[in-house]
């Protein structure tokens, strides 16, 4: 399948998002991820759009060292790469009844799955219960307009900015504070391998059964 590049947005310092039609009719879940490929380099990446937006967004962190990154970042509209999709079991159930409550926590650029879940439950009026803890190295949060915009007018979107140079890293007493009065049901952990690791063991001290955890991490991003 080929995609053309249809738009580029800069989401924050060093993160950008690019958008994408592809040549085919094509269907995904809410958290699953595409193979793209530019020349002979295929990397793998969640796609952060929405299946209700019919377009497929990617967001990543640009880095100097990646030439996949610097052939993405110059790709020009219009352009095209190759891809294989949709991969990947990192996807809600929305067909329970009653819906259960979740609680995301995305470290970085490992917001990406859950702006498509929030983006899906909010179009779909699915009203799943959704809290998202949102930690980040600084205040350049991604999405954060859109993220702010949904919570403002759903009342089962949730969202805590968690700023760890200014808080410190999340740790077991913070995040019971955070959680401490909600019935979750589930617990999704997305990030880069030291963010998913360290939050394991947060819930873990904090008794959460291993069969309430779900994580999927980012490495080489």
């Amino acid at each position: 399948m080929k995609l053309k590049l249809v738009k580029k947005v800069d989401e924050a310092k060093d993160t950008k998002s690019f958008f994408f039609i592809p040549n085919e009719k094509t269907a995904w879940q809410a958290g699953q991820y595409a193979y793209l490929t530019i020349g002979e380099i295929t990397k793998q990446f969640t796609i952060a759009s929405s299946p209700t937006e019919n377009v497929i967004q990617i967001t990543t962190r640009i880095r100097e060292a990646s030439e996949f990154k610097q052939n993405l970042d110059s790709l020009e509209i219009g352009g095209l790469v190759e891809s294989r999709l949709p991969f990947g079991s990192f996807v809600l159930n929305y067909t329970l009844n009653p819906v259960p409550y979740t609680l995301f926590l995305a470290g970085g650029i490992g917001i990406t799955p859950f702006r498509s879940m929030i983006k899906y439950n909010v179009d779909m009026n699915l009203n799943i219960p959704m809290h998202l803890i949102y930690s980040n190295s600084d205040s350049e949060f991604v999405f954060k307009k859109e993220l702010d915009k949904w919570q403002q007018e759903n009342d089962f979107v949730k969202i805590h900015y968690h700023n760890s140079s200014v808080s410190g890293h999340l740790d077991s007493q913070k995040l019971n504070q955070l959680i401490s009065n909600h019935s979750i049901s589930s617990f999704w952990v997305v990030g880069p391998n030291m963010f998913v690791n360290a939050t394991e063991d947060i819930l873990e001290e904090l008794k959460i059964p291993e069969d309430h955890i779900k994580t999927e991490k980012f490495i080489g991003y």
